[in-house]
């Protein structure tokens, strides 16, 4: 093992210049495809992050762009409860002002609105019927925002100019419509429970969510709630659709955007360090010819001559696949801290670019490597 390596450092020192831009080559791809992984893998995480805070089989119905009042009321949540004969679980919200607290978005909803989202609590519990039908104080809100404001399970926090006790803190952030921020506390539907003067906007609701029960498709769900919308008389017609598939939008744009500008960069520098590292090996092959025939005449076995090249080949896009990733990974770190850039340092980051320098190594050396096996001595000292 130590002459193999001692032999690999002798045969790339033989051409520096040439070896120093294999290594450049590929160092610059796999910077890029670590960048280029790491982004991506942040960004599919987020994806899932955000359908399983939606909801599983989940869709919504908001009011239209620019409406200042919604035309929906609580009872139409219950019609379309009824009309959907049990295959669905509803939920209607309501977003409400309170003043002096312009930071935080207040929603009342009512004790389906847990099971239609499919909410985890991290402590404590939801809100139930029992809370919309006695006008509890009572409310919950994400874990992240009880962290960040010092808010416990079980204690009373300030929303308007009412107390209410926090009852529930939900795994997550909670959100998962454009209109509803992160920083949102739910509260049971009570008109009565914050300032007075709330007029008939408070009596309005903004969003209603749907979701599939008892083994129905989203889709057909969907279908039949459009249907629903559709009769004469309805006013709903022109309300927003909000599915897992709208949400994901920005974050697919995101995907292409980067997967074409990091993947070409990356894909650029690995195809010119493979072109590279092919056209090294195979003229080195050529120049120690005479050394390729001393070996054999020494002793040297075939796959002896082939394994030389191919570990050249390792060394050189291996450390370069180490330092690419390296170096991406040092340069995320540091881009992290200043400018909110999505990206994730997880096992397929970090294994990927050992993999496909290996791979790389593999296939740009197998010719040389095989050519270089097969000089019969007698003809490769003649070349002496």
């Amino acid at each position: 093992m130590g002459d193999l390596a001692s032999d690999v450092r002798a045969g790339l020192r033989t051409v520096p210049a040439r070896a120093g831009l294999v290594f450049l080559s590929l160092f610059i791809g796999f910077f890029a495809v670590t960048l280029l992984v790491s982004t991506l893998e942040a960004l599919q995480r987020r994806a899932n992050d955000l359908v399983a805070e939606f909801g599983a089989g989940s869709f919504a119905l908001i009011r239209p762009p620019g409406a200042e009042v919604s035309s929906w009321s609580r009872e139409k949540v219950t019609w379309f409860r009824d009309n959907l004969d049990g295959d669905a679980a509803v939920s209607g919200l309501s977003r409400l002002e309170t003043a002096g607290q312009e930071d935080l978005a207040v929603v009342a909803a009512d004790g389906d609105l847990a099971r239609v989202r499919g909410w985890r609590f991290a402590d404590g519990r939801a809100l139930d019927a029992l809370d919309v039908r006695q006008a509890a104080r009572h409310a919950v809100a994400p874990a992240a925002l009880c962290r960040r404001r010092g808010w416990r399970v079980g204690e009373f926090i300030r929303i308007g100019r009412e107390p209410f006790r926090l009852v529930g803190g939900i795994a997550g952030d909670g959100a998962g419509l454009p209109s509803l921020p992160a920083a949102a506390v739910y509260i049971p539907y009570t008109v009565d429970a914050l300032d007075e003067g709330a007029g008939p906007a408070r009596h309005r609701v903004e969003a209603i969510w749907f979701r599939a029960d008892g083994g129905t498709d989203p889709e057909a769900l969907q279908r039949r709630v459009a249907a629903l919308l559709d009769q004469p008389g309805a006013s709903e017609n022109d309300a927003v659709w909000i599915t897992p598939e709208t949400l994901l939008q920005g974050i697919r744009r995101w995907q292409k955007t980067i997967a074409w500008t990091a993947g070409s960069g990356s894909l650029l520098g690995l195809l010119l360090g493979a072109v590279t590292l092919a056209g090294l090996l195979l003229t080195g092959v050529r120049e120690r010819i005479p050394e390729i025939g001393l070996r054999r005449a020494l002793g040297a076995r075939r796959r002896d001559i082939a394994g030389l090249f191919v570990a050249e080949a390792l060394v050189l896009t291996v450390t370069a696949g180490l330092a690419g990733w390296a170096a991406g990974e040092l340069t995320l770190r540091w881009l992290g801290s200043r400018f909110p850039l999505p990206f994730h340092l997880g096992w397929q980051t970090r294994l990927l670019p050992l993999l496909l320098a290996v791979g790389l190594a593999l296939l740009c050396s197998i010719g040389p490597a095989v050519f270089a096996a097969r000089l019969p001595p007698a003809e490769a000292l003649r070349n002496e």
